[in-house]
């Protein structure tokens, strides 16, 4: 890496964290020092309590917090801190209507393509965000092995989404993660995060950096590429550090 970009954006499980797991301390610092030379974002399919209970506390002491920015809920979201508070930006709500055709989706989808068990050990659960719908066949609370294992190669959950897509194609039906499927409003993705922070802190998409573990074909990451944005792979936490380690010789040097 040869010229610091303008603005970097990270993915949160298996880039900044394991899945469902919090950051270890290293991965705070990284991005504390980080902070002190470019804006960064966090852009993910996890709620916001999540990311602030994990990192945001973990940064409130940086006098560069203003600088970050939070993408929950695939981009239908997005809160910058003002004045010491963590303030929404901007909130793609789903109505009511739409959450409730949504689950109903998700319900009939299940049973027609029959990707659950009959009686499993961790219930799936269908999670309201508000902004987003959250289906994850393992739960929240299913050990790591159980959800690396249940679905591998993304087939249940592609054949999951191909239903929901044609029972509810006016909604983006993303698969995230290891068990889960996020909705939200059409085209709501991590482009539209992209897009709307170029915009708005006016750099363009092509010296900005995405470091995701998912950027390949069929990937939840992927998306972002069609933007322009510079993008680098990694397949962990522990190859994001790093990355980081090379974006603070860069960024430092410069």
């Amino acid at each position: 890496m040869t010229v610091c970009p303008r603005a970097v954006i990270f993915d949160l499980d298996d880039t900044l964290a394991e899945s469902f797991q919090p950051p270890v301390p290293e991965m705070i610092s990284k991005l504390r020092a980080l902070l002190e030379h470019t804006p960064l974002a966090i852009m993910t399919a996890a709620g916001f309590p999540r990311i602030e209970d994990q990192f945001l506390t973990e940064l409130a002491d940086s006098p560069h917090i203003s600088r970050l920015y939070v993408f929950p809920n695939s981009t239908a979201e997005c809160y910058l801190s003002l004045n010491s508070a963590w303030k929404l930006a901007y909130s793609l709500a789903l109505t009511v209507e739409e959450r409730t055709k949504i689950k109903t989706a998700i319900e009939e989808s299940i049973k027609e393509t029959g990707v659950i068990e009959d009686h499993p050990q961790y219930k799936p659960e269908i999670i309201d965000r508000d902004a987003q719908i959250a289906f994850a066949a393992r739960g929240l609370k299913a050990p790591l092995a159980e959800k690396k294992a249940w679905d591998p190669d993304q087939q249940k959950r592609k054949k999951l989404k191909d239903a929901l897509d044609r029972r509810i194609p006016e909604f983006e039906v993303l698969i995230g993660g290891m068990t889960t499927i996020d909705i939200t409003h059409k085209s709501v993705n991590k482009s539209y995060g992209v897009a709307w922070l170029s915009k708005h802190l006016d750099i363009p998409t092509s010296e900005m950096l995405y470091v995701g573990d998912a950027l390949y074909e069929g990937g939840n990451d992927s998306v972002v590429i069609p933007t322009g944005i510079q993008t680098r792979p990694v397949a962990n936490p522990s190859e994001t550090l790093l990355v980081a380690d090379e974006l603070l010789k860069t960024c430092g040097a410069n």
